[in-house]
């Protein structure tokens, strides 16, 4: 199986917080990232025809089949580390309306609320295999 490929905001404070942990979290090497200006996305949101402008913070793409945005893709993440982190897997249930919502709200608020690099930041050089274009 191919590792999940996470498509973050890399100036983004909190992204890049998360991006860490996973990276962290990742035991099984299953996980890969990119920026969503990386010329690799710009080609996967064309091929797609998704709209940049409505596109505001991850997507997660499986390199098979679908591809994720929002809450749905955290939930994307969270199947594919498996382990305790299944057991938040029930809340993907809940109406999308819900999860995507709750995310929006924190997506719009990440830069007031935590901040933005103005120099994107490199990753640990242990988890520099995990960084594609």
């Amino acid at each position: 199986m191919k590792p999940l490929i996470i498509f973050y905001d890399e100036p983004c404070v909190l992204c890049n917080y998360w991006v860490q942990k996973l990276c962290h979290w990742d035991k099984k090497d299953q996980l890969r990232f990119s920026s969503l200006d990386s010329a690799l996305f710009l080609g996967f949101a064309k091929e797609r025809e998704l709209d940049l402008n409505q596109i505001d913070s991850i997507v997660v793409w499986d390199q098979q089949y679908s591809f994720a945005l929002e809450a749905e893709g955290v939930f994307m993440v969270l199947k594919q580390l498996g382990g305790a982190w299944r057991l938040l897997l029930p809340f993907s249930f809940l109406p999308k309306t819900l999860t995507n919502g709750l995310y929006r709200i924190i997506a719009k608020n990440r830069y007031r609320w935590f901040g933005k690099h103005e120099h994107c930041p490199l990753p640990d050089a242990r988890y520099q295999h995990k960084f594609v274009h």
